[in-house]
């Protein structure tokens, strides 16, 4: 990867950009990284700067979050299934969604329980920021705004985390007994991509291959004990296996 880039030097530089949270290990921009890392794509890391004028994410990209990615003078993409899709366009190989129409819907359902609006990233932000939100911490009450789901989604949070890791270590339990080594089968999949960083929102990473300022590491460690019982259960070691083989260590923030 290159050099970071402010997000104005970005907009007039050529090629594809990705706009990225710098200095916290959010897996959606971790994620996103990690998907054009393995296919070896070209990128320039861009990150807001104080030199760029206020709002010119939302300007650029007509949303306010991290990550976007920017090719050309092509529309931006700012989901996570809008920036795999682009990645699986600009390269195809090594593909991370699978060709037959079936397994790519089952990709794309597992991918949207770990990434989506509801899913495990998701509920599991809610979930760490309601102390927070609660003690009237200004950080916590912004991302209550953003993540806030209503009151219901804030009481539906901890069992759909616990739903999504119920349903990922079914699906690694199949594939073992399969003589797999991924959860959607013998290959690396975008699943696996998204277990992977998702995971250091549960269990991050020790400090050597991720080095988060150390205050923020309590807030990334989850001591739910029913979480911790289904991270045990072949989940973490799926996730340190995807980042050996597959992923770049140390972690970049």
């Amino acid at each position: 990867m290159s050099e970071w880039m402010s997000l104005s030097e970005a907009r007039a530089t050529p090629g594809l950009r990705l706009a990225l949270l710098r200095s916290v290990p959010s897996p959606w921009s971790q994620a996103a990284r990690s998907i054009l890392e393995i296919k070896r794509l070209p990128y320039r890391a861009a990150v807001r700067a104080e030199t760029d004028p206020a709002g010119l994410l939302e300007e650029w990209t007509g949303q306010s979050s991290f990550p976007a990615a920017m090719y050309e003078e092509e529309r931006p993409r700012s989901s996570w299934d809008e920036i795999l899709l682009l990645a699986e366009r600009l390269a195809p190989e090594p593909a991370l969604i699978p060709a037959d129409p079936r397994e790519r819907a089952l990709l794309f359902g597992v991918a949207h329980e770990i990434c989506g609006d509801m899913g495990l990233g998701w509920c599991q932000r809610l979930v760490q920021i309601a102390p927070l939100a609660e003690a009237g911490e200004p950080f916590g009450v912004e991302l209550m705004r953003k993540y806030g789901s209503g009151p219901e989604g804030q009481k539906q949070a901890r069992g759909r985390v616990l739903e999504v890791l119920d349903l990922l270590r079914g699906l690694l339990r199949e594939q073992r007994a399969a003589g797999n080594a991924y959860l959607l089968g013998a290959e690396l999949s975008a699943v696996d991509v998204y277990w992977a960083t998702f995971c250091n929102l549960l269990s991050p990473l020790p400090p050597e291959q991720l080095p988060m300022p150390e205050p923020m590491r309590p807030l990334f460690t989850s001591g739910d004990p029913e979480v911790r019982a289904r991270l045990d259960d072949g989940l973490l070691e799926l996730r340190d296996r995807v980042y050996q083989r597959h992923l770049t260590l140390p972690v970049e923030l």
